[in-house]
């Protein structure tokens, strides 16, 4: 039987080329109120993404979106879906929505051979099957590898994953806003 949410929740994959004005502000609106922090530029700043919508009725409700990523574990570069922007709106928290369509995302990514996210709370994801990874965070320029020991990620074994070393290290190239 499907969880409740997945039965309240119309889900709708959609690449950022397809999205209207409205639905843009709406996804803009939602994750600020969820992070309770301004976002827009964050969220124009991304690099082709895949949003993950889910509805209520009419009503946004929910939002995930991933990016095409390359990532670097040991000296071997990896397809990455990095997921980003996982929100749901304040009042409609705790009910399942925001790991609906993680859920569905992950459905959705099996083309690349992981995903990759910064998590805001690690055990909420451990739950849906992400692994936090234990090894060095690096990010890779062209003076060679930089640390980033402040940062945390999670990463989400997907059918074409190769043997990954969490206690390796994983690098990724700089990208406008968070590195990670």
């Amino acid at each position: 039987m499907a969880p409740v949410a997945e039965t309240l929740l119309r889900i709708e994959i959609v690449p950022a080329a397809f999205l209207d004005a409205k639905l843009c502000a709406d996804i803009v609106e939602l994750c600020e109120q969820a992070y309770e922090e301004p976002l827009a530029g964050t969220l124009a700043a991304f690099e082709n993404p895949t949003h993950v919508l889910g509805f209520l009725g009419d009503e946004l409700a929910s939002h995930a979106l991933w990016l095409p990523r390359a990532l670097r574990h040991q000296s071997r570069w990896l397809r990455a879906a990095y997921i980003e922007a996982v929100a749901t709106r304040p009042r409609l928290q705790g009910r399942g929505f925001g790991s609906a369509l993680l859920r569905a995302a992950a459905g959705h990514i099996t083309s690349f051979e992981i995903g990759a996210l910064s998590p805001s709370d690690a055990r909420y994801y451990e739950r849906l099957g992400w692994e936090r990874w234990r090894g060095p965070l690096l990010l890779s320029t062209d003076r060679g590898d930089e640390p980033t020991p402040d940062e945390e990620v999670m990463i989400l074994r997907l059918p074409g994953s190769p043997p990954l070393d969490l206690d390796g290290s994983l690098a990724a190239t700089w990208r406008p806003g968070d590195i990670w």
